[in-house]
């Protein structure tokens, strides 16, 4: 990760990844997580998540983590790498497992089973840590502190996909008609094909013209 030098402080600090705007279309924080993963086709072969600060660098661009809890964070993976790399392994296996289960859902087939019951898990062990919430006319209903640890990130997205489980707006999730993300259509149509315009939609319009 690239370092810049604090003049006043003389001290090296950390300066985070950025995360273009393209990253973040799904419409919803579990959507944009489970897009940190897959390329230019259905296949999930492009991996986003190199390194726990990516995540955490991620997770502070989707606000799942304030700039302060992201900073702790990086500093606690530095005193414990081998506590980062579990978090980061565990995280991408939960990603993985919510895709499995959302896309099977969108395309009307059959679940595999363990990645339901993965999902599952995520959900009831994020409830188990989460404490209700007294600003939850304005905030998330459900809430995760600090005490999670390195498992920060990954119980706060299990809520986030609860919540849009729980919600009307699951019945506009859909998948990229090129790609394997995932995205909310709240249009009347339900006529959006593309993850994004400027991405898969340029490159299936650049395929026909070819073949045109």
């Amino acid at each position: 990760m690239p370092c810049t030098v604090n003049p006043a402080a003389g001290v090296e600090e950390e300066t985070m990844t950025a995360w273009p705007d393209a990253s973040f279309v799904g419409g919803d924080p579990a959507l944009d997580f489970v897009n940190t993963a897959g390329g230019r086709t259905k296949a999930r072969d492009t991996e986003r998540l190199s390194r726990f600060t990516d995540a955490l660098d991620w997770a502070h661009a989707a606000a799942v983590l304030d700039r302060v809890e992201r900073d702790r964070l990086v500093a606690r993976a530095d005193r414990n790498p081998v506590e980062a790399e579990q978090a980061l392994n565990e995280l991408r296996e939960q990603r993985e497992a919510l895709h499995t289960f959302l896309l099977a859902g969108v395309e009307g087939t059959e679940c595999d089973a363990g990645a339901r019951q993965r999902v599952h898990s995520d959900i009831a062990t994020a409830y188990r840590e989460a404490e209700p919430s007294a600003y939850f006319l304005t905030h998330p209903a459900w809430v995760v502190d600090t005490a999670a640890g390195a498992r920060l990130p990954s119980r706060r997205l299990a809520l986030a996909a609860s919540g849009l489980l729980a919600s009307d707006r699951r019945t506009h999730l859909r998948v990229c008609g090129r790609c394997s993300w995932l995205f909310l259509d709240p249009s009347p149509t339900r006529r959006r094909r593309w993850c994004s315009m400027t991405t898969c939609g340029n490159r299936a319009k650049a395929q026909r013209h070819q073949q045109r």
